[in-house]
């Protein structure tokens, strides 16, 4: 959340200017300058985004939630892999809005233009499970990123741990409703932003995603149009013309350049030379971009998808897992901390809430019921509860029915022989070829001596051992 973000602040104390140096501009954009600031108390360095808009001497909840990186902040909150805002300032003398965040000194941008590609495999991977678990967490929370491309992929801790940053363009996901139609980068803008007018999803972010990544690989640009037209030339050369279904689909909201390639010129449709002729299928990461690159948007798989490929297997265990571990584990404490406090009584029902995976996809993605989600967590946690009472209850149970099970399997085995002179020698059936007489036992094997001898001079329990391990030929135990 952003504790110092208010409508009508006038406490010296939030001024932005009274907490915080500003040292240098560090970078220049079209809507807004950010500048290197250090804060008085701790000498830490951050980011200052210095909106330049003038929003006058006061400033209103719905002009801070008009703001998309306050938005953003406020809704999604923190993640590992997400640069959100620390604290938002409004100086009523200039009407400037001061948005201030963590300070990430170099960019996926920097290392391409400092030769520094094609990186290594395994580093791919490891930024690209840090991008797509980013991307995932703000999709399931109902946003587009909208503007991913090198530049705002920003990198610290000697370029291992990644964040994804300027929320600038972020929009919040409603089914049916365009959005602006010119967004993202032209390099990494998706073919159902090119060809419609804002008629797009959030796959439009792993299309640029997957951009990144085979620029990132290789150090050349995908598609490096000159325009959009261009653009889309690159795209068909590559991946084919797309077939009359798509083509369909897209004419109910089609853009002027799709008029342009569809309708005015009539280009003759191209077969296309294949990923695989651009990005060589041999090597790891040809698993994920080939599901990431695809022309139509609902067979584009999402993060999530693509995060369960066998392709981050080796991810496990390590310090970018870890994170996202600790991260879950705050998610579910933050739950019970929510649901503790707004505790209902003991003999209220659950009321049963839809699912939060609604249905799945042509592309197989999990469509998420971002409504329900709380709901479902409390009843998650109550649901997993019980189910563990009765397992411990089931357990306790076995253990008791295995110890009255094993005192009978003892009770059979502990056979009981009765002594000769009790047994009436009418009753004793004998096989006329054992028969022999009780003097001559000399040619008798020692297993049959041990039988007729006495049962009143040995020890009874020596006397079972000796029938346990040697003479009775039991059927295996079960």
């Amino acid at each position: 959340m952003l504790p110092n973000v208010s409508p009508s602040s006038k406490d010296n104390s939030n001024n932005f200017r009274t907490e915080f140096d500003l040292k240098k501009k560090i970078g220049e954009g079209t809507f807004s300058d950010v500048w290197l600031c250090v804060q008085r108390n701790s000498g830490r360095e951050y980011a200052a985004k210095i909106l330049k808009k003038n929003y006058g001497h006061k400033v209103d909840d719905d002009t801070w939630n008009a703001i998309s990186e306050v938005n953003v902040s406020k809704s999604v909150g923190k993640h590992p892999f997400l640069l959100m805002l620390e604290s938002a300032y409004h100086e009523e003398e200039t009407g400037k809005i001061i948005l201030v965040s963590e300070l990430m000194k170099k960019s996926l941008y920097d290392i391409i233009e400092n030769g520094e590609c094609p990186l290594s495999d395994y580093r791919i991977k490891t930024y690209m499970y840090q991008m797509l678990e980013g991307l995932r967490y703000l999709h399931e929370n109902g946003f587009i990123h909208r503007d991913i491309k090198p530049e705002n992929i920003l990198l610290r801790s000697r370029d291992k741990l990644l964040k994804i940053g300027d929320f600038g363009t972020t929009c919040h996901y409603t089914d049916g409703h365009p959005y602006t139609e010119y967004v993202a980068t032209r390099w990494y803008r998706s073919p159902e932003c090119l060809l419609t007018r804002g008629w797009y999803n959030s796959k439009m972010d792993i299309w640029a995603t997957g951009c990144v990544l085979y620029e990132i690989a290789t150090g050349q640009p995908l598609f490096d149009g000159r325009d959009e037209n261009d653009q889309m030339e690159k795209v068909d050369r590559v991946l084919g013309s797309p077939d009359q279904r798509l083509i369909s689909k897209f004419m109910k909201h089609k853009s002027d350049v799709f008029v342009a390639r569809y309708e005015i010129k009539r280009n003759e449709k191209t077969a296309g030379i294949g990923l695989h002729s651009v990005y060589q299928p041999y090597r790891p990461a040809y698993e994920l971009i080939k599901d990431m690159i695809v022309y139509d948007p609902s067979k584009r798989y999402s993060a999530d998808r693509l995060l369960r490929k066998a392709y981050f297997y080796e991810i496990k265990n390590t310090g970018y897992e870890y994170k996202m571990r600790e991260f879950d584990k705050f998610i579910r404490n933050k739950t019970i901390i929510s649901l503790t406090k707004n505790e209902q009584p003991q003999n209220t029902n659950i009321n049963r809430q839809p699912s939060l995976i609604k249905k799945q996809g042509p592309g197989g993605d999990r469509i998420q019921n971002l409504l329900t989600r709380s709901g479902n967590a409390e009843i998650f946690d109550r649901l997993s509860d019980i189910s563990q009472k009765i397992e411990h209850v089931k357990l306790e149970k076995n253990k008791s029915n295995s110890h009255k099970t094993y005192s009978k399997v003892n009770i059979k085995r502990a056979i009981i022989i009765q002594e000769p002179e009790n047994i009436h020698p009418v009753n004793r059936k004998q096989n006329p070829s054992n028969k022999c007489p009780k003097d001559n036992t000399k040619n008798i094997s020692p297993v049959k001596q041990m039988l007729t001898t006495s049962v009143s001079t040995l020890n009874r329990g020596s006397v079972i051992k000796n029938v346990r391990n040697k003479l009775v030929n039991r059927p295996p135990f079960k």
